[in-house]
């Protein structure tokens, strides 16, 4: 029977952002929860790039469900709702005192200050509609016969969605999804009966997934889908972070010409991870043969936005635990200028697709700022040390003339394609000249 439904209105911390925990007060049966799942981003950061952290096309949740520009797809939700509880055949009431027996579990993810519009039944009909749109278009992803004939959502706009499905901002909590999911009685023909949710969650955003990481892997608490794909960009070890935070005191060029290498470890696009076995976090530094490797990344807008997002995750949440924001402190340390840029792209450890070395340095430099950096990644910590130390010797040691000779001269003479072919002209003129001047006073006789 069909059903009319509106819409009105390393550790386990460095892996799961960790349960909300109900406790009872003494002398009373009040529940409060914590704030360790907490689904916001960070005041002071939100202002560095409110675009960042803004859906375009979809809202998820009470923080941007009264976006006026975000309401046209609000009838697909509804018709996706109502699909999904056709298909599954869920009971509306029950579904509704499910909701409302954890409603005050469900706001406790949310700042107060954008609950205090909602009532409880614009609430909890919120996140029936929110939740089940996302169940029923990750069914359709999972399985494109359910779609027939029926394309309600363009396929420019798919992508787009997936994006806005990731934003920090954007997001209902993970054990919501699954309390919804977990009333379902599917049809036997779908094959997903004893499926878990996470795995759909894990196919539906597989496309972050640039490390083909294994959902053997996740076996841990996911609160959110900016959790999950946050878990992507983790390594399988994940080092101790120390307090004191880091300090690298030159930049890419300066190391570069002070003798330092630089080499990129290479991703293989066809085989989806980092060759010899590496990962995105593992930076080296072989203080022997003085060479600094660092995984390559691409950067783009969106690339950029997502990152923006995780680190917002982790400096609201994962203060004591946040491995990719310790990532692009490094960068950050790299970068001062577009010639920094430029050095790591030419290394293979960037690939710019930002426009100039200008905006791409920029991008950087905004990520880690306002960041608090009081941890830092032990192995990165060691790093940064040598990698100071290692430039004083060579700077100033005895082989620092030499140095200094050298990287003047490339420099001036080799930087650019331009500057090198004008520099090898010259010398090809010089050579000739020299020659001609030499077969000049053989000939002459004296």
């Amino acid at each position: 029977m069909s059903t009319s439904i509106t819409e009105t209105g390393g550790s386990s911390m460095a892996t799961g952002i960790g349960n909300l925990e109900m406790s009872t007060i003494s002398g009373g049966s009040t529940q409060q929860f914590s704030t360790g799942g907490l689904i916001n981003v960070p005041d002071h950061l939100r202002k560095l790039d409110e675009q960042a952290f803004t859906p375009l096309l979809i809202s998820i949740g009470p923080i941007h469900h009264s976006n006026v520009k975000l309401q046209t797809m609000k009838k697909y939700k509804v018709l996706f709702c109502e699909r999904f509880m056709q298909r599954v055949n869920i009971n509306l009431q029950n579904l509704e005192d499910k909701i409302r027996r954890r409603e005050d579990e469900i706001r406790s993810y949310y700042t107060e200050t954008i609950l205090s519009s909602i009532s409880s039944d614009d609430f909890v009909t919120m996140i029936r509609v929110d939740g089940m749109f996302i169940l029923e278009y990750f069914l359709r992803d999972s399985d494109p016969r359910l779609v027939g004939n029926d394309h309600m959502i363009a396929e420019w706009m798919r992508p787009i969605l997936k994006f806005d499905l990731v934003l920090l901002e954007n997001q209902l909590p993970f054990f919501v999804l699954e309390m919804l999911f977990n009333l379902a009685t599917f049809p036997d023909d779908l094959e997903i009966n004893h499926l878990p949710l996470r795995y759909l969650a894990f196919g539906f955003f597989q496309c972050y997934n640039f490390q083909m990481k294994q959902l053997g892997y996740f076996n841990v608490k996911i609160e959110h889908f900016t959790d999950l794909v946050r878990l992507f960009y983790l390594s399988e070890q994940l080092l101790d972070r120390r307090s004191g935070g880091a300090k690298l005191s030159y930049s890419a060029t300066q190391l570069h010409e002070a003798g330092i290498k630089f080499k990129g470890v290479e991703f293989d696009e066809n085989m989806r991870h980092y060759r010899g076995n590496r990962r995105f976090l593992d930076i080296r530094f072989d203080l022997k043969k003085g060479v600094l490797e660092i995984p390559c990344i691409a950067l783009n807008e969106e690339k950029i936005r997502l990152i923006r997002n995780i680190i917002a995750l982790e400096q609201s949440i994962y203060v004591e635990h946040a491995y990719v924001t310790d990532f692009f402190v490094i960068l950050n340390f790299l970068i001062k200028t577009s010639k920094d840029v430029d050095l790591l792209c030419d290394k293979g450890i960037l690939i710019n697709y930002l426009g100039d070395s200008n905006a791409a340095a920029s991008a950087i430099n905004n990520l880690n700022t306002k960041i608090l950096g009081d941890y830092m990644n032990k192995e990165y910590l060691k790093i940064c040390e040598d990698l100071n130390a290692s430039y004083e010797q060579l700077w100033y040691g005895w082989r620092a003339p030499w140095h200094r000779w050298r990287e003047t001269l490339w420099r001036q003479y080799f930087s650019t394609p331009w500057r090198a072919a004008s520099t090898s002209g010259g010398i090809i003129l010089l050579v000739l000249t020299a020659i001609q001047t030499v077969c000049s006073l053989k000939s002459t006789r004296w």
